[in-house]
């Protein structure tokens, strides 16, 4: 995903604002986080340890929230609105610059024009077309999105939820836990 988003970023520049590489570099370390955080828990759980399992259920917690709205963000991607929002104004620009930018974003997707493969003109520089029936550019771009980002996002929607489920379930057994606590201290 990291390397996909670094070659947009590089190689089309109306992608620009859409943040594929902030989003993958968000899902590399949510990762990383989530390897360390559960080290602490198998840690607590192993020693039976409260504090511990307190931390891993707090960053847990935090993991899981960042992870789940971050999913959910990259999911937004390939919607027709943001991608009108991110590249469409800048598509229609007039200019040297822009043609140079409209012609770099059809090579790399193997596309022609924006909403239809006939809307790259642009008063004195119209954009060549030389493939022949191409597929929109924005659906070329929803396209490659759906293929690099959406299997991630939703992998991290999933993994998520199972988050979701671990934490309910070690909250179940803090609470349970506090009160065999109890129950053991009033006996004494």
């Amino acid at each position: 995903m990291l390397g996909n988003g670094q070659d947009v970023e590089d190689n089309v520049e109306l992608l620009n604002n859409l943040p594929l590489v902030p989003a993958s570099y968000v899902v590399t370390f949510l990762g990383v986080m989530i390897i360390v955080v559960s080290a602490v828990g198998v840690y607590g759980g192993y020693q039976k340890n409260r504090f511990y399992l307190t931390m891993f259920l707090f960053f847990n917690l935090s993991i899981f929230v960042l992870l789940l709205v971050n999913s959910i963000y990259i999911l937004t991607y390939d919607d027709d609105n943001t991608l009108d929002t991110v590249v469409k104004d800048f598509w229609f620009e007039e200019g040297i610059d822009a043609r140079q930018r409209r012609i770099a974003y059809q090579n790399y997707f193997d596309c022609c024009g924006w909403v239809s493969n006939t809307d790259s003109l642009a008063s004195g520089y119209s954009t060549p077309c030389t493939r022949g029936g191409p597929s929109a550019c924005r659906e070329a771009t929803q396209k490659w999105l759906g293929e690099n980002f959406t299997p991630t996002a939703l992998f991290g929607v999933v993994f998520a939820s199972l988050q979701g489920v671990g934490l309910l379930s070690l909250l179940i057994y803090l609470c349970t836990r506090k009160e065999e606590d109890e129950e053991e201290l009033l006996r004494w």
